[in-house]
């Protein structure tokens, strides 16, 4: 298969058919739905990997479906079409999008129509509102020109899209900035400045406690002060849903990033109880997390499971059930074991956490004071580094 010949004579046959599919899957394509409607105003829609741009002046956008569609028929006849590109956190829906009947396929929420009835996904990265310009032909495809007369960015714009490569979908990570070792001993220093407090609210409580940040995409323990062995080191993924405190008031582009993670590590990714476990974290004023975290069991496992996708996989999963469990019955009482406290920046970001555990089994009021006292020497760090929380920020106390 390694010979030169002409395309006219590279795919006749279906072993050359076949390694033509194999070389161009390994040429990744990101994923929008072009939506229309049919003689009868019903939408239609279909998800192509060929969508692009093709012109700034005029402004033209193209898709590339094949000419035995009858979706790309339908869109023809209707003479006009709008695009929606997914994100990464689309791809249940993508999937459940082409499993479904045409007929229920936009019966959702999700959609949002114009006022030729024509649908688009409220929370696609981007979209486009176009009428054709023109079809030229491109052998067992045809090429869709749509001249753009509105265009704009969803709430997902600073997501990073969904592609599909190699016959399935995934995602890229974003570049993120370099290590900043001038950053990296500014927390430090931070860090060794409140160890005291640390230390003073352990020897208070009898519990364990831990102050952490987010470094270039892990959560790493500046300093600990606990009752049993230091934790000064240990890191682990900054990753959804792991730490929501760290992201619950973080700027838009982090909380992507920590979903993002999250998604690239588990392979799938549970939106809406994500955006439930962020709600409650900033409705109570803290995360919490439970009995499989902050333990030598849950570093050993980490230490172990670095290294081995499908074992960091099932650590994921299984907080993931976790937090499924605490949103059905929000109580923390109920549930922690250990809680996340932020540390606020002058920015009113969440820029370290203390966390607190050891507690695993308390009663009632015994939760209530370990919570309010955390709560409390949470606020004198924020105000010892000069930060400052957020205006709405009001902790619960059970």
């Amino acid at each position: 298969m390694t010979e030169q010949t002409h395309a006219g004579s590279l795919v006749r046959t279906a072993e050359q058919k076949s390694y033509w599919r194999q070389v161009l899957g390994h040429y990744p394509t990101g994923i929008t739905i072009i939506t229309s409607t049919d003689r009868g105003g019903r939408p239609v829609g279909m998800i192509v990997g060929t969508f692009t741009s093709v012109s700034a002046e005029p402004p033209l956008i193209g898709f590339m479906p094949q000419r035995t569609s009858q979706t790309f028929r339908e869109i023809e006849q209707t003479g006009r079409f709008r695009a929606s590109v997914l994100g990464a956190s689309h791809e249940k829906f993508c999937r459940d999008f082409f499993s479904a009947p045409k007929e229920s396929r936009f019966s959702s929420e999700a959609w949002e129509f114009d006022a030729h009835g024509i649908p688009r996904l409220t929370d696609s990265v981007a979209w486009f509102d176009a009428t054709v310009y023109s079809v030229l032909p491109a052998g067992d495809h045809v090429l869709v020109l749509g001249e753009v007369a509105d265009l704009g960015l969803g709430p997902r714009a600073g997501a990073v899209p969904l592609v599909f490569l190699n016959g399935g979908y995934g995602t890229f990570t974003k570049p993120q900035p370099g290590f900043s070792p001038e950053d990296f001993g500014g927390r430090l220093r931070v860090a060794n400045s409140v160890t005291g407090l640390v230390r003073q609210l352990t020897m208070e409580l009898g519990v364990e406690c831990a102050l952490s940040t987010v470094v270039h995409d892990q959560v790493v323990v500046l300093a600990a002060a606990d009752l049993r062995s230091p934790y000064v080191g240990t890191s682990f993924p900054f990753a959804a849903p792991m730490g929501p405190g760290a992201a619950a008031w973080s700027p838009l582009e982090v909380r992507e990033r920590w979903i993002n993670n999250g998604l690239q590590i588990t392979g799938k990714m549970d939106t809406t109880l994500i955006s439930d476990i962020i709600d409650l974290t900033r409705f109570h004023g803290y995360a919490i997390s439970f009995g499989h975290t902050m333990d030598d069991g849950f570093e050993a496992v980490l230490s172990s499971a670095k290294d081995d996708a499908q074992a960091l996989s099932q650590v994921w999963e299984a907080l993931e059930m976790s937090y499924k469990e605490f949103r059905s019955d929000p109580r923390p009482e109920a549930h922690a074991s250990v809680l996340q406290i932020p540390i606020f920046g002058p920015d009113e970001h969440t820029a370290y956490e203390l966390v607190v555990s050891g507690f695993a089994g308390s009663h009632t009021e015994r939760f209530k004071r370990i919570l309010a006292t955390s709560l409390s020497y949470g606020q004198q760090i924020t105000g010892m580094i000069g930060g400052t929380a957020p205006a709405h920020y009001s902790p619960q106390i059970p």
